[in-house]
């Protein structure tokens, strides 16, 4: 039991932090000294053996080894007996005291002869009470101090679970009634859990009016068995270390109480018959062009073992992403790309990953087997594009743990990520710009780049990270200087009869990318590829160019999306389809109203709509993508509309001829089609 005070200057300004504990931080000792258990209890020191033999020696920072600076302590008083001693007594009956100019430290074995129990919301509490006299020449300070610490009928057992009631208001310590709870956190051995890592284990915390109520499975994960015989019967008994961490403030004074215990727990001992087991499960995988695949086969045995995908344990949320189970075995298939993968290496046209997969003892973590695959996949990093665009992705690697992506630039270091996480960054660039090389090779150009640190970064890194290598990633772009390239296109029939035009002219329609929702301002050819992040808005602007007939009006008749420029490869799916509106579509488009200004003249010509950035589900593993939309636009006599996208009436889309209109219609209507450039998301 070990009680910890914060001193100042003033008469009587306590912020408390209040520890019961068995295991603490380690400690070098600076001399030798023969530690007898009594010593050890006095000084804040401790020895246990772990469930594989292996000893462990735990020590308190504020032991009575560690050097005490401080004022001049006279006496110590402890309830309920209100018996007075000085400090020789004190540390004779097996207490410790000690200060720093900031600190008192108290403390005190278990079961002392002082300590009391006292029933707290119903839950027996054992209680240490102190005041503490300071000497000083003018003055004396009194420090008044509670530590209070749980016993073992806080705890109820079944076979299945175990329950640990501690009380939510822990009176000895509290001034008033009227407190808020801040901070709850559970851990095991002194570590503190997420609440990721605790569902994976299938602990619980239930804060209630009156308690808060820890759950532990019998044999989870954090604990360990140990095998008993008596009267020539089997039995076992199963110990676990729970903590809890408490932070509350009162309402009447203000002060902030933080409370942590680490509490000991061992069941009764539980009749079982001891059991053999096999061998370890085998342990096999594989690799296609974008995952890992890695069979567990436990054939003839019990799944006996909980299963560590890299560095998270596979708990039923993974498990349904990743997992597909048989009759007596389980594969899971990971994208290389996961964050549960690592990056080992990267070269210009692949990436090699790597996935270690462990199988554990869930009762003491042993290791039962472990199975690293490593693949190399095929991964365009540096894509360069006809108009003198380059783009590269820059992948963090093992042999660089402490490299922040958001940090890498390319030569010039103004030429930063046009996005990063902790694991990507990518480049968007022209091949004139960031400090890009050029040569030329015969008939080739050659343009060049390089992805690093700035050496300031590149400096601090590597001081206080002994290990870390230097990231260094070299992209390349070749672009032929003089070549003749060969067209391919197919035809199609036609959806309707050739016409006669009436009067002279071309009709011409161009979709532009708009740069933000105010139409003011689009990006230009040399700003493609456009890069956006996913469910980012994308707004664009449909416009007939080269007509000044205020009765023309302009009608989105089609608008879908592609992963390349043919407008006719699959997958497509549709954006809008006329007055076909589906509201339940993820792609939905929203139309903007269009008014006449400086720049449009006749609003009837122009319409601007708005869909989000999305990906294909065929790229939904992928850290980027491309995706370009096209549109069929119907330019209409808006003073006589036909049936069909003129008048608004659903045109049925899977119908090659569009619906079979009249040939009439076709002389009030005119069919064109636009495409976008090439967006990239990220």
């Amino acid at each position: 039991m070990i009680l910890f005070l914060s001193l100042h200057n003033s008469w009587l300004d306590i912020a408390r932090q209040l520890l019961c504990s068995h295991h603490l931080h380690p400690f070098q000792m600076t001399h030798t000294s023969h530690l007898t258990p009594g010593l050890a209890t006095q000084c804040g020191f401790s020895f246990k053996f772990d469930p594989m033999g292996i000893a462990m020696f735990f020590a308190s920072l504020q032991n009575c080894f560690s050097q005490m600076y401080g004022y001049k302590m006279t006496a110590v008083v402890f309830s309920p007996s209100k018996k007075v001693m000085n400090v020789d007594e004190v540390q004779r009956k097996g207490y410790a005291i000690a200060n720093t100019p900031t600190r008192l430290v108290l403390r005190s074995p278990h079961n002392a002869e002082e300590t009391y129990l006292q029933n707290v919301a119903g839950v027996p509490m054992r209680v240490l009470s102190t005041s503490t006299f300071f000497e000083q020449k003018w003055l004396v300070t009194r420090v008044d101090a509670t530590a209070v610490c749980p016993t073992p009928e806080a705890v109820v057992f079944t076979p299945e679970v175990i329950t640990w009631y501690m009380p939510k208001h822990i009176d000895p310590l509290f001034s008033s009634d009227a407190f808020t709870m801040l901070e709850v956190y559970m851990g095991i051995d002194a570590k503190r859990l997420d609440t990721e890592e605790m569902a994976a284990r299938n602990y619980s915390v239930l804060v209630t009016e009156a308690h808060i109520i820890v759950e532990i499975p019998v044999g989870a994960v954090g604990g360990y068995f140990k095998s008993h015989i008596q009267d020539d019967q089997y039995f076992v008994t199963y110990t676990i270390e729970p903590m809890l961490e408490l932070l509350w403030i009162e309402e009447v004074a203000h002060e902030d109480t933080s409370y942590k215990v680490l509490f000991p727990i061992t069941t009764p001992p539980m009749a079982r018959p001891p059991q053999v087991r096999n061998l370890p499960p085998s342990v096999t995988g594989n690799c296609d062009q974008e995952n890992f695949h890695i069979t567990v086969d436990y054939r003839n045995q019990d799944p006996f073992f909980v299963v560590l995908v890299g560095k998270r344990l596979l708990n039923h949320e993974l498990a349904q992403q990743y997992l597909t189970e048989g009759d007596a075995d389980f594969t899971i298939t990971l994208p290389f790309s996961s964050p549960d993968a690592v990056f080992e290496s990267v070269h210009s046209s692949s990436v090699r990953s790597r996935l270690d997969v462990a199988l554990l003892n869930p009762y003491n973590n042993m290791t039962i087997k472990y199975f690293s695959l490593a693949c190399s996949f095929l991964k365009t990093l540096t894509e360069c594009f006809s108009n003198g665009t380059m783009t590269a992705l820059a992948v963090k690697v093992e042999s660089a743990p402490g490299l922040n992506p958001g940090q890498l630039t390319l030569s010039d270091p103004a030429c930063g990520p046009t996005y990063s996480d902790d694991r990507f960054a990518y480049f968007h660039f022209t091949v004139n710009s960031c400090g890009t090389t050029r040569k030329f090779i015969n008939n080739v150009m050659l343009y060049e780049n390089e992805i690093s640190l700035p050496d300031e970064l590149e400096v601090k890194l590597n001081a206080t990270v002994s290990s870390e290598e230097e990231y260094q990633l070299k992209v390349s772009c070749y672009y032929v200087a003089n070549t003749t390239r060969t067209l391919a296109f197919l035809t199609r029939p036609r959806d309707h009869e050739p016409f006669v035009e009436t009067g002279t002219g071309r009709l011409m329609v161009r979709m532009r990318l708009a740069q933000d929702a105010s139409y003011n301002t689009f990006h230009q050819e040399e700003d493609y590829p456009v890069v956006r992040y996913l469910r980012q808005p994308l707004h664009f602007e449909v416009e007939l160019t080269t007509s000044s007939d205020p009765k023309v009006a302009l009608v989105l008749d089609h608008c879908w999306a592609t992963l390349n420029e043919d407008r006719d490869s699959r997958p497509r799916p549709s954006l809008y389809t006329g007055s076909c509106e589906n509201p339940g579509d993820p792609y939905r488009v929203v139309f903007h109203p269009v008014v006449a200004d400086a720049r449009v003249h006749f609003p009837p010509h122009v319409k601007r709509f708005e869909v989000y950035m999305f990906s294909f589900a065929e790229d939904a593993g992928e850290p980027s993508g491309q995706v370009f939309v096209h549109c069929d636009v119907v330019i209409c006599d808006a003073s006589s509309p036909s049936g069909g996208p003129c008048s608004g009436q659903c045109v049925n889309q899977d119908n090659p001829k569009r619906g079979q209109r009249h040939v009439k219609d076709l002389f009030e209507e005119r069919h064109l089609y636009v495409s976008s450039g090439y967006i990239l998301w990220v």
